[in-house]
Order: C-alpha cells, then sequence, then structure tokens
C-alpha cells in the first residue's frame, strides 16, 4: 500500500482560499486509504487571517462613570470634570455633563429621601430629583463653580414643583398652597417659643395675614392626601365610606310625586284643598269639617270618592277616568 508523501508547507503568506463545497470535502475524505489515521493523513489548516473594521467612535462615549462612595473623593472627580468642562469642545461637553450626572446620581437620592414621608412613594420623587438633576447638568456654566453647588437648589426646586403641581389630591389655589406652607413652619416655630399650640389670631399677626386666610390654609391639610373610602373606622367593622353614607328615606317619595302629579292636578279646587289638608298638613276629618263647614261624615264621603277617583286614574293609563268634581 502507498503511503502519501509529506504535505507541503504552508506558505508565509496566507491566502485567501474559497470555502470548498460539501461535494468536494466528501469526494475528498473518501480518496484517502482506509487504515489507521496518522498525522501525515491530516492536512494542516492553513491560518487565514480574519480583519474587522473598527467603527471609529469618540474616546468617551464607552466610559462609565462610577458613582463613587467617598464624599472626598467624588468632590475630586467632580472638580476634575469641572475643569475638563471649561476646555472641552462641542462633543466632549456633553459626554462631560453625562459622567457629572452619573457621578451626583447619589445626591439626587439624598434630595428625595430628604422629601420623604410626606405621600409620595419614594422612588417617584427620585425619579423626579433625577430630572431635576439632569436639568441641572444641562444649565450648568462651569465658570460659575462647582457642580454640586447648582445641581442642589436645582433639584430641590423640581421636587417642590412635583409638590405644588401633582401631589395633591384636591389641588387648592395656588396662594393656598403657599400659606399652608408658610403657617406649617411658623406654627412649629410657635409651638417651640410659646410651649403649646398657637391660636388662629397667634399665627395671623406672626405672619401679617388675616384669620380667614390662616383658617383657608388649614382647611387644606387633608387635601394633599385624601383618606381611603375602605379604612376602618374605630372598633367598629364599618369603613369610612360606609360612615359617611346613609339611605336618603326621601327618596321614594320622588316616583310616588311624579306618579300622582298628574292625577292631582285633574282634581277641582276643593278636591286638591281636601287632599292637602288631610295628607300633607295631616287634620284630622274634624278639623277639616270645620274648616269647610259641614260635617265630619261628609268629609269622610268626599275622600272615599276622591281617592277612588285617583286609584282608577293611574289604574288605566290608556283611557283615563274622568275624575269627579
Amino acid at each position: 500500500m502507498l503511503m502519501p508523501t509529506s504535505l507541503p508547507p504552508a506558505t508565509a503568506t496566507p491566502r485567501r482560499r474559497r470555502s470548498p463545497s460539501a461535494a468536494t470535502t466528501i469526494a475528498s475524505v473518501a480518496a484517502l486509504p482506509v487504515g489507521p489515521v496518522t498525522p501525515e493523513l491530516v492536512p494542516a489548516a492553513t491560518p487565514v487571517a480574519i480583519v474587522r473594521p473598527v467603527r471609529p467612535v469618540d474616546a468617551l462615549a464607552h466610559v462609565v462613570e462610577p458613582t463613587e462612595s467617598n464624599a472626598q473623593l467624588r468632590r475630586e472627580r467632580s472638580a476634575q470634570l469641572t475643569a475638563d468642562l471649561l476646555v472641552a469642545d462641542e462633543t466632549a461637553d456633553a459626554e462631560l455633563r453625562r459622567r457629572l450626572v452619573l457621578l451626583h446620581l447619589d445626591a439626587a437620592e439624598s434630595v428625595a429621601r430628604h422629601y420623604g414621608r410626606r405621600g409620595q412613594d419614594h422612588q417617584d420623587l427620585v425619579q423626579v430629583a433625577r430630572l431635576g438633576l439632569v436639568e441641572a447638568s444641562i444649565r450648568y456654566d462651569p465658570a460659575q463653580g462647582s457642580f454640586l453647588g447648582f445641581a442642589l437648589p436645582t433639584m430641590m426646586g423640581v421636587i417642590r414643583r412635583h409638590f405644588r403641581d401633582r401631589a395633591w389630591s384636591v389641588k387648592p389655589p395656588r396662594c393656598i398652597q403657599e400659606n399652608a406652607a408658610v403657617i406649617a413652619r411658623a406654627r412649629e416655630d410657635l409651638t417651640h417659643e410659646l410651649m403649646r399650640w398657637p391660636t388662629i389670631s397667634e399665627l395671623a399677626d406672626h405672619l401679617g395675614l388675616t384669620e380667614a386666610e390662616v383658617r383657608a390654609a388649614r382647611q387644606v391639610d387633608g387635601c394633599f392626601q385624601a383618606s381611603s373610602l375602605d379604612v376602618p373606622v374605630g372598633q367598629r367593622a364599618e369603613s369610612l365610606g360606609d360612615s359617611l353614607s346613609s339611605v336618603e328615606a326621601r327618596y321614594d317619595l320622588v316616583d310616588t310625586s311624579l306618579t300622582l302629579g298628574p292625577a292631582y292636578r285633574q282634581l277641582d279646587e276643593r278636591d286638591r284643598r281636601l287632599i292637602y289638608l288631610r295628607f300633607y298638613s295631616e287634620m284630622s276629618q274634624r278639623e277639616i269639617a270645620n274648616e269647610f263647614g259641614v260635617s265630619q261624615m261628609q268629609i269622610s264621603r268626599w275622600l272615599v270618592r276622591v281617592l277612588r277617583s285617583l286609584r282608577q286614574y293611574l289604574g288605566d293609563d290608556t283611557e283615563p277616568v274622568r275624575l269627579a268634581g
């Protein structure tokens, strides 16, 4: 059996070759002699260099700025980015401002935590504070000082506007909202000073407001976060909504009044007066008899006749019965 000679060594300069088809590969394998496979029988793979084009990207675009947990390191990094902003071109300016936002995300969370426990979800406040942080990064002028000194008042203002415009369950006028915030702070100050709750007149004198303005501002305390109607009331099993609502006993009289109206208007003046005195004024038959100057028996016969006529009128809508006079 003839053995194949050694294969020629691979050339130093690789050439790009067309990949063989499946039929060519099967034919090459079938042409090999049957026998044990030796290393000499396996053709050496020709190395092919694959070069992928690299897209040009901005030198800073792929960098993710970490949030420094150490306050001193964060201040140093912020100062460095601020210094870079002073000499950056338009392309690098946007990236440096993005890195300033990422560096101060924990500051946004701290501002949101400061306004917590006021009826708003903490994550909602964090998102609002981060929007304020982005707004501050857009309007920030690095020549005016540190970024954090500019961003903190901006974030606080955005959160206060969120409370003013979107957080009220029942939104009162803006002047009342502002008075309510001022009165709340003044009430705390006067409480520490007087060692008791201040009166409305004391609050009005302290703030230079009228007592009516103080009362109107204090009435909006429950408008910021409304109580749920499903909250249980006291030790009873009923909810707040059940305790506030009640069934009006006179609602059933509406249908009765609408039904009897056309029939009542068909009566003459004497019969309408008789119905009014007996069933509205609730006078007795003897009192009505004295009113008309007749006997009680006569009043009783009149009532029977009028009521029978009303029943007949209401019982047949297609062919009304003429009421007796």
